[in-house]
């Protein structure tokens, strides 16, 4: 029950930000889903087109998709190429608190 309850204030909490992400997005950036990671918050994990990797929130409508692959290749979005916007959002430890701002995926668009 603790866990479940955990789980739902987790995800609000991450959906609340995404508003405030939103008002501050500024690059896009196109590449392939590598890895998605849950902790006090979900965490997106993209290689560009330069090979360089991109870790941020993951915000974005498909994150709760993610959130729901129970698979190592995330319910198919594992290697899948991708355009992210890249905003901001508020890093949050379990209890809620906001520890801090960083990078968030606020906008995830699967590309063919």
């Amino acid at each position: 029950m603790k866990k479940s309850f955990s789980f739902i204030l987790l995800l609000a909490l991450c959906l609340s930000n995404t508003a405030y992400a939103k008002k501050i997005a500024d690059k896009t950036i196109i590449g392939t889903i590598t890895a998605f990671d849950i902790g006090d918050n979900f965490y997106l994990t993209i290689v560009d087109n330069n090979g360089k990797t991109h870790n941020a929130l993951c915000m974005a409508d498909l994150c709760d998709k993610l959130i729901e692959a129970t698979d190592e290749n995330l319910g198919g979005y594992k290697g899948k190429k991708v355009k992210v916007v890249v905003g901001k959002g508020n890093q949050t430890d379990a209890a809620g608190n906001i520890m801090g701002t960083m990078d968030a995926f606020i906008k995830i668009e699967l590309i063919k």
